[in-house]
């Protein structure tokens, strides 16, 4: 597959409306879920400084991180590709949010060891190969400081509905095709080749692709701003699933927490 070209990046950050994005209570949901992801795996530690990788979730979504993941004290910096998206991010966030970068992830424009956390939330699987995201891993590792973690969250290529919605994602009006992703014991060995140590997993949010976002569009348009409640229990019985011993095969995505050896220094 060929990688998707920096104007349609650029396109898709400039669209003030981006009407194919999340419902916002289901953005919600997913942003409600990687922060308490997040929050799980690195309560304690001390992290100044933190560095999300894209940020098409604060230009558009109710799922944004950025301010959001702590109350003051660390600084953050967004990064992204596509211009577009990092001045629309920056825009609806605010200066006093964090610090906004257009820059690639295979080549990311910070010092080394210069974030005690990264974030990752379903960005490296728009790569169109494998050796694209090894490039960024080995990038992300490059810029987090010794004994700093990384959280990153790819699409769940075991995920029942994930081949049809990879077809559906190349069709001409899909807004973009989805990338290279990797299964859990995949991601663990990326991650381990490029240097990190791989602490835990987990798999997140089980409504069913595509089906969820039929029923949602179904109730929003029967019910308008109504539809906010019956979204919600619709999202609390998919998220049954997530309890299940099938739920590798239900989670939406495969998620990580990885360590980068040593200590800081100083």
């Amino acid at each position: 597959m060929k990688p998707i070209a920096p104007q349609r990046w650029k396109d898709l950050g400039e669209d003030p409306d981006a009407t194919w994005y999340l419902d916002p209570v289901v953005a919600a949901q997913k942003g409600a879920l990687t922060r308490a992801l997040v929050q799980r795996w690195v309560a304690g530690d001390d992290v100044a400084r933190y560095l999300k990788t894209d940020v098409f979730e604060e230009a558009h979504g109710e799922d944004a991180l950025l301010g959001r993941l702590y109350d003051g004290r660390p600084e953050a910096i967004g990064v992204d590709v596509a211009w577009g998206t990092v001045r629309a991010a920056a825009e609806r966030c605010g200066a006093r949010t964090a610090w906004f970068l257009a820059t690639d992830l295979r080549d990311i424009a910070l010092p080394p060891d210069c974030v005690d956390l990264v974030v990752s939330t379903s960005t490296l699987d728009h790569f169109a190969d494998r050796d694209d995201v090894r490039r960024a891993l080995a990038e992300l590792a490059r810029v987090l400081r010794p004994g700093g973690r990384m959280v990153v969250t790819l699409d769940n290529p075991q995920n029942i509905l994930y081949p049809a919605l990879r077809w559906v994602s190349r069709r001409p009006r899909a807004p973009f095709p989805l990338g290279f992703t990797f299964r859990r014991e995949e991601l663990n060995d990326e991650l381990a080749r490029a240097g990190f140590e791989v602490e835990a997993n987990d798999w997140l949010i089980h409504n069913p692709r595509m089906l969820s976002t039929v029923l949602v569009l179904a109730l929003r348009g029967v019910l308008g701003a109504r539809a906010d409640a019956p979204i919600r229990g619709l999202l609390a019985l998919f998220a049954v699933l997530g309890r299940l011993p099938t739920r590798r095969y239900s989670a939406c995505f495969v998620a990580a927490c990885a360590r980068k050896p040593g200590r800081p220094s100083g």
